[in-house]
């Protein structure tokens, strides 16, 4: 079982959701904010002692976050990571208290009732259509393949959709609002590009890389190509964009692309 940041990351959103918290109402349970959970979900914070402490107290299985792993024994599990707690019910919210080792605590336990509630997916009324959640799944796909391809350390399927989700605010990407395609598809967009940009790209798949750079220049450069002539016969005295290496390929396109910025 692979436990790089990532896919903890992932789990601690899945137990979250499991015990029917949103995001912002599980951070003021913990006493933190909001900001700082989306980023231990984001994978961008490593989680520390005290918070999964806290966490545990709500029912999350510490050890499966951790390790993968289901727990069996949970109780034993809960006593090994909180060696005392102490939880007193106060109006609707529950106040918890952490013992120092070695201390006499009286144990309180209280029996806490989660109800989970099925949500109702209704596509094309209130969430994603099915055809938008096809593009999204193809979109994650792609980002997939190019972080094997691209990154020493890859982002796994699931912890992309879980940087997905976070972005949109929901806990399944079938959750996501009609009104969010448009922010989920953009996030996607950005994160391909940004993924394509990188130095490492046409050493590991040099063929669709240059691909994607021919297709970016001439399309952007309709109706200009005098200019985009010119440009690699004086810059590289080449005729014709196959007659370019790697490295001149890209300072094309970056010149397409600024000539693009210039004249919006």
């Amino acid at each position: 079982m692979v436990n790089d940041r990532a896919d903890i990351a992932t789990r601690l959103i899945e137990e979250r959701a499991k015990i029917g918290y949103s995001q912002a109402d599980f951070a003021r349970q913990l006493d933190i904010s909001r900001e700082g959970l989306r980023l231990y979900e984001m994978g961008q914070r490593s989680l520390n002692a005290e918070f999964l402490a806290r966490a545990a107290g709500f029912g999350i299985d510490v050890q499966y976050i951790l390790t993968g792993i289901k727990s069996k024994n949970s109780e034993e599990v809960l006593q090994a990571i909180q060696p005392a707690i102490h939880v007193e019910s106060g109006g609707s919210a529950n106040v918890i208290q952490f013992a120092q080792l070695g201390s006499t605590v009286n144990m309180v336990t209280t029996q806490k009732h989660v109800t989970n509630v099925k949500a109702d997916i209704k596509p094309g009324v209130e969430h994603i259509t099915e055809e938008q959640a096809a593009k999204l799944t193809k979109m994650v796909s792609t980002i997939a393949e190019l972080e094997q391809k691209v990154r020493k350390t890859p982002r796994t399927y699931k912890a992309i959709w879980a940087a997905v989700n976070s972005h949109c605010r929901v806990t399944r990407y079938r959750l996501i609002p009609l009104a969010s395609y448009a922010k989920a598809e953009k996030y996607l967009r950005t994160w391909i590009g940004r993924l394509n940009s990188q130095a490492s790209a046409p050493i590991v798949d040099n063929d669709e890389w240059r691909k994607r750079k021919y297709a970016y220049i001439k399309i952007n450069i309709k109706n200009n190509e005098l200019w985009l002539d010119e440009y690699i016969s004086k810059r590289f005295g080449a005729t014709s964009l196959r007659d370019l290496s790697d490295a001149e390929l890209d300072k094309t396109y970056k010149a397409v692309a600024a000539k693009k910025k210039a004249s919006r």
